[in-house]
C-alpha cells in the first residue's frame, strides 16, 4: 500500500516539476502548446511514463505528433537533468513520452479553465 502512495506522489511531483519546467525554460516552438496531463511510475521508480496532449485538445495528425515526440526526445536529457536537482532520491527516473488519448476530458478542462480566465457579464456587472 505505502508503495503505490509513492509511486502516486512521485508522479505527481513529476508532473508538476515538467509542467513549470516545459512552460518555463523549454522555448522549442515544437512543444509549444503541449501540455503534460498524467504520470506513471513504475514501482521501482526507474521509469516514468508521461502523458501529453495539446493544450486546445486538437486531434493531432501523424506529422504534428511527430513533431512533438521529436521534441520531446530532444527536451528529455534536459527534463530529467532538472528533475534530478529537485528529487530527493538515489536516481531520477527515465522519462518515456505518450500522447494521452483522453482528448474529450482535456477539451471539458481547458475549457473550464477559460470559463474562470474570462470573467462572466454578471461579475462585471456588480
Amino acid at each position: 500500500m505505502s508503495a503505490s502512495r509513492r509511486t502516486e506522489r512521485v508522479a505527481t511531483m513529476i508532473r508538476d516539476e515538467l509542467s513549470s519546467l516545459l512552460l518555463r525554460d523549454v522555448s522549442d516552438p515544437r512543444l509549444a502548446n503541449v501540455m503534460f496531463t498524467e504520470v506513471e511510475v513504475s514501482k521501482d521508480l526507474h521509469l516514468a511514463w508521461v502523458y501529453y496532449d495539446t493544450r486546445d485538445g486538437e486531434k493531432l495528425s501523424d506529422k504534428k505528433r511527430a513533431e512533438i515526440e521529436k521534441g520531446l526526445k530532444s527536451a528529455s536529457s534536459f527534463f530529467r537533468r532538472k528533475m534530478g536537482d529537485v528529487m530527493a532520491s538515489k536516481f531520477t527516473p527515465e522519462l518515456r513520452f505518450k500522447q494521452d488519448t483522453h482528448t474529450t476530458e482535456v477539451t471539458h478542462l481547458m475549457n473550464l479553465i477559460d470559463q474562470v480566465k474570462t470573467p462572466s457579464p454578471l461579475s462585471i456587472q456588480e
